[in-house]
């Protein structure tokens, strides 16, 4: 125990060290110097009332989803590609699925006692409200969507953990609604990068054509959307015992 104690206090006082050195005396020799015209144009224009702008104060999402726009596009496309990946390699036909089913409830679900469970409950709501401020504040405050996203897909680790998948699938999170969810959350991708060209003759994820923030508004809600159920579609597929898996293998061989 004092061990531990000591190599945090260790850890506690490298960090408070290094971060003193690079901020306050400038080691690093960082400060002071002149922005570069790239990144004067970014901090001139992401919030700018005329002209090129992406109407966000948050000049990290204006980069993001504007001026780099197609390469967060192509990574959410990768993304989609990685979850199609695994449903194609691991989901189950209707008889598979039922025969999966039927068998994980003939088999007894251990669940984590009642302070854990309670405990449980209280941190994944504080999850929820956190991950929905990173995604919905995307545009305006430090976060985005993906992050959101990322923040969210933690809490349905701890359900998994504390109740079992085959508890929440009773409850209604069954594959059908993660996928429906998911698809959702592409459309209004999608419908964002794709309005400026129906609406304004404008290009493909022309966003400041949009009025205000409503582009990197929504963009951050379909990212957030995609990501927490294109996660939660992963787990409920790779959350299927081996052993169910492997009877439902034994049992095509045999037919």
């Amino acid at each position: 125990m004092k061990r531990d104690a000591l190599v945090a206090a260790s850890f506690l006082i490298a960090f408070i060290f290094i971060a003193y050195v690079v901020t306050v005396k400038n080691i690093l020799g960082l400060g002071g110097e002149e922005l570069r015209p790239l990144s004067e144009f970014y901090l001139s224009h992401a919030f700018a009332h005329e002209g090129l702008t992406s109407h966000s104060p948050e000049v990290v999402t204006a980069i993001v989803w504007n001026y780099r726009g197609f390469d967060t596009l192509f990574e959410t496309f990768v993304f989609f590609l990685a979850i199609m990946g695994a449903l194609s390699i691991l989901r189950l036909d209707r008889e598979q699925l039922e025969h999966a089913r039927e068998l994980e409830g003939s088999m007894p679900h251990r669940q984590m006692d009642l302070i854990v469970k309670a405990t449980t409950k209280l941190v994944v709501v504080m999850i929820i409200a956190i991950s929905a401020s990173i995604a919905l504040h995307g545009h305006l405050t430090p976060g985005g969507g993906f992050q959101g996203g990322s923040a969210m897909a933690v809490a349905a680790l701890l359900l998994f953990a504390a109740f079992s998948k085959f508890t929440l699938e009773r409850r209604g999170l069954t594959l059908k609604h993660t996928i429906s969810a998911y698809a959702a959350g592409l459309a209004l991708i999608l419908a964002t990068i794709l309005a400026p060209v129906v609406l304004y003759g404008g290009k493909v994820l022309e966003i400041n054509l949009l009025p205000g923030e409503t582009g990197l508004f929504n963009l951050d809600v379909g990212e957030y959307t995609a990501v927490t159920f294109g996660f939660l579609t992963v787990f409920l597929i790779l959350g299927i015992p081996e052993w169910v898996f492997k009877n439902i293998l034994r049992r095509e061989l045999n037919d």
